[in-house]
């Protein structure tokens, strides 16, 4: 045997045991102090490149708000460098724009530059109020709460905001989103025949609100004391006290008081007010945290404060977690301890086969060594990473992986001791032997995922945490393989194996047996592999062209995102907006007692129900949405999609509906997406409409596509004037007949109070019964500039035609989104898209 003393950093760490034992002592404990700190948060953190802006328009229909304010925000940033997108909707009554910024520009910068192009605009319509600017946040989500029982909507939401101030005072909790779907309003109704009675305007009334409800500055007097400043404090917040607001003098003297001619409702904005959870009223709150908090520290602060509010809330109420995200969360970190732990026992009893029991072990350390190294390391400034699914998905990816440079060189040191019996020296030069094709093993697959750490772009915090962890992970196990493994199998006793210990007996006999098959079937299967090299080549190339030829041909479906089972299904329905809010509603508790129908033959079938609690909402006149809250997976008898087929399948007619839309997947969830989707540009939105319901048409046609929708939303009636030759005459414009029309029906905005921490409006408008059909716009009284009142019939035609209720833009283009989910058992996405974009659409677009 060779006396050859061996020499480098993988001698000197085998040499030296205490070196190598503190260094691997340093990574666990270090790794496990930092994984109990470190950050755990849901996704990776990142900063938003997306700009808002938002400028509402009251009582303006959509085309009105894209002519008057979305067209000129355009026009002012075009040519506003770092723009990468511009889309914007033009809805009744607002107008929304969202700008994405390219990545090498400061958003900030383009952001102040944006507030400049907004700000010099001064063409925009006097009514309408001022535009909101900024950049959108990063924040997680950590919560859903929802509060709801046997209470009133009035009761319910003056609770809901003595705990919003609760939750905000709390540690940690800094961003609390409060929905309750309930607006305080103050409306002033007043009939036509008042009006004409006192021969009064809402203009006048109004100018009276504002000259008699108000608090203002009186100046100072100056004293020998010095000044004193004088105020006028008789601002109204109640509907009572706007009663008793002085509105004219009659000529006998008498004065006739707002409340005289009014009838004063202080309550909640127009319109049905319906949110039920479990069939009870209830509000919503989300509780989110900001990009450098710890959700699960937000969470149990949140799990602490439901605990000590539950016996102090009223009887019959009840504030219950309807989300909790950190569930998610510590799910897949369980899952990735459990993986390591089975996972290295999985490795030590596999080796324990055909290694030395010791062996097996210390190469089985490679597993917590690389995966608390990784800990270790994420916090640190130029890394950064967090606990979230991301990184937690890398981890149980490089599980298989970290122990494979670690496994090489054992077996190569065990082989040198076998061969030339136990040395230090002989452990290195084992060591030594397969250094170099382990360690650049381990470097091809730290290239093959650097350059998810360099990506840019929406998706570039994931792609970075993944590549991150797996990156940290393989450099600790080269670490632990070359520095610190070496030592502890130096220090190894080598004994004889005994062959009357039953666990030796079979390590032998795998061993022999493995030898035997590398000695007499592999190594001369690879000898004729390489003496046959281009027959070899030529034959993965065969088996590449097969693998690519079932793709092409169906055989092998591709499916971009795969269905994830939500465990909150919903149903979102669209009603035409010709439908009523009743129609709404009754539509909402027919699906309502369609789920709950399905959930109790679940439950007679398998003697467990799968829904925990059902939420039903109105979110607009024509908009319903129904989610249910499902048990725990391991209590469910079947899963989501089986339970989503079951509801279309008996899903009864819906008069009315113009879209139906089951979110059963986590991946379907998106406003403008789905698995398949497709937009049309052009300049006349009548054309687009129907290309887009030609197209829609096609779609509900093939097999295995469902749920198919468009970014229009319900087409709807509108009314339009058109003035008389009379009106002209009479001094009227265009304007004074439509605004007149608009105060009557919508109402004018007397003024905004602050009360009780609310912006509180101050409406005035005719009564519910003189504005509830359309019909009624034509007994419309106009006042003339000489205060002559004639019918609306007679200065103005008025014609219904068809409207749009929202126009879709894109870089200055009008767009139509139309999207489809795709039953992936019946169809592939990517048929699907390539049969319309190829053959439909261009055949379709000559003929349109």
């Amino acid at each position: 045997m060779t006396t050859h003393r061996e020499k480098g950093l993988i001698a000197w760490f085998a040499r030296n045991p205490v070196a190598a034992n503190l260094l691997m002592i340093f990574i666990l404990v270090g790794g496990l102090l930092t994984a109990m700190s470190v950050r755990k948060q849901m996704f990776p953190q990142f900063e938003s490149n997306w700009i808002s802006i938002q400028a509402v328009y009251p009582g303006a229909a959509p085309q009105e708000v894209e002519e008057g304010i979305t067209i000129k925000v355009e026009e002012s940033l075009e040519g506003l460098e770092g723009i990468k997108r511009l889309i914007t909707y033009s809805n009744r009554g607002f107008s929304q724009a969202w700008i994405e910024i390219e990545e090498k520009y400061d958003p900030q910068e383009v952001l102040d530059e944006i507030k400049m192009q907004v700000d010099s605009i001064n063409t925009f319509p006097a009514e309408m109020e001022r535009p909101i600017v900024r950049r959108e946040k990063f924040e997680q989500e950590v919560m859903i709460l929802a509060l709801y029982g046997d209470m009133s909507n009035y009761q319910l939401k003056e609770l809901g905001n003595d705990i919003k101030d609760e939750l905000q005072a709390l540690p940690q909790i800094n961003l609390v989103n409060f929905y309750s779907g309930l607006n305080y309003e103050i409306g002033i109704e007043i009939s036509p025949d008042k009006l004409r009675e006192y021969g009064l305007t809402f203009r006048d009334i109004a100018t009276a609100v504002r000259s008699f409800s108000a608090n203002m500055s009186a100046g100072q007097i100056r004293s020998e004391n010095g000044y004193i400043s004088m105020r006028v404090e008789n601002q109204a917040y109640r509907g009572k006290e706007f009663e008793n607001l002085p509105l004219l003098h009659l000529p006998d003297g008498a004065q006739v008081l707002l409340g005289d001619v009014a009838t004063i409702n202080d309550g909640f904005e127009e319109g049905l007010q319906y949110s039920k959870y479990n069939g009870k009223n209830s509000l919503t709150f989300e509780v989110n945290a900001s990009k450098d908090q710890d959700i699960t520290k937000v969470a149990a602060v949140l799990k602490k404060y439901l605990a000590d509010k539950a016996p102090q809330l009223p009887a019959g109420v009840k504030l219950s977690p309807i989300v909790d995200l950190t569930y998610y969360l510590e799910g897949r970190l369980n899952m990735m301890i459990d993986n390591m732990v089975w996972g290295g026992i999985l490795v030590m009893v596999v080796l324990a086969l055909f290694l030395p029991l010791r062996l097996a072990f210390w190469v089985m350390m490679g597993l917590p060594v690389s995966f608390l190294g990784a800990f270790l390391m994420m916090p640190l400034g130029f890394i950064d990473i967090t606990v979230n699914l991301a990184s937690l998905f890398a981890f149980i990816l490089v599980l298989g992986i970290v122990v494979d440079d670690a496994i090489v060189v054992g077996e190569s040191a065990s082989a040198e001791i076998e061969k030339h019996g136990h040395s230090l020296d002989n452990v290195v030069r084992g060591v030594k032997r397969v250094a170099i094709p382990a360690t650049f093993g381990v470097l091809t697959t730290i290239a093959a995922f650097l350059p998810q750490t360099l990506a840019s772009g929406p998706g570039s915090a994931f792609s970075k945490a993944i590549g991150g962890v797996i990156i940290l992970c393989l450099i600790f196990s080269l670490i632990e393989s070359k520095l610190i493994l070496p030592a502890h199998l130096a220090a190894m006793k080598n004994k004889p194996a005994n062959p009357k210990n039953p666990l030796q007996r079979l390590r032998l006999g795998m061993d022999k047996g493995l030898k035997n098959f590398v000695d007499n079937y592999y190594t001369p299967f690879i000898g004729r592999c390489i003496h046959y090299r281009y027959t070899v080549i030529v034959g993965f190339i065969c088996v590449l062209i097969v693998s690519g030829g079932m793709f092409a041909g169906g055989l092998v479906k591709f499916v971009a995102n795969p269905k994830i089972p939500h465990d909150f299904p919903r149903i979102s329905v669209e009603m035409n907006l010709s439908s009523s809010e009743q129609a709404t509603l009754e539509t909402a508790q027919t699906i309502e007692k369609l789920i709950l129908d399905v959930d109790k033959q679940l439950e007679e079938q398998y003697g467990q129900a799968m829904i925990r609690d059902l939420s039903v909402s109105l979110r607009g006149r024509t908009s319903a949405r129904i989610m249910a809250i499902l048990v725990e997976p391991d209590l469910r008898p079947i899963d989501t999609f089986q339970l989503s087929a079951m509801w279309r399948e008996q899903m009864p007619p819906l008069p009315g509906v113009k879209t139906l839309n089951i979110e059963d997947s986590i991946m379907n969830g998106g406003r403008d997406d789905g698995d398949v989707s497709f937009r049309l540009e052009g300049k006349d939105i009548n054309k687009l409409k129907e290309v887009a319901a030609k197209l829609k048409e096609k779609l509900n046609s093939m097999e295995g596509v469902g749920d198919v929708n468009d970014s229009l939303q319900s087409a709807t009636d509108e009314v339009q004037l058109e003035l008389k030759p009379l009106a002209y005459s009479l001094g009227l414009t265009l304007s004074d007949v439509a605004s007149q029309v608009s105060f009557s029906y919508y109402g004018l905005e007397a003024q905004r109070i602050l009360r009780d921490g609310e912006e509180i409006k101050v409406m005035i408008r005719y009564p519910r019964e003189s504005r509830d059909a359309v019909s009624d716009i034509t007994d419309a009284r106009i006042i003339t500039p000489t205060g002559v009142e004639v019918p609306l019939a007679e200065v103005a035609k008025v014609n219904i035609v068809d409207g749009v209720n929202r126009i879709r833009r894109e870089n200055a283009k009008r767009t139509v989104n139309v999207w489809a989910a795709v039953n992936t058992d019946q169809a592939e996405p990517f048929a699907i898209a390539k049969e319309i974009r190829d053959d439909y659409l261009p055949s379709l677009l000559k003929v349109t």
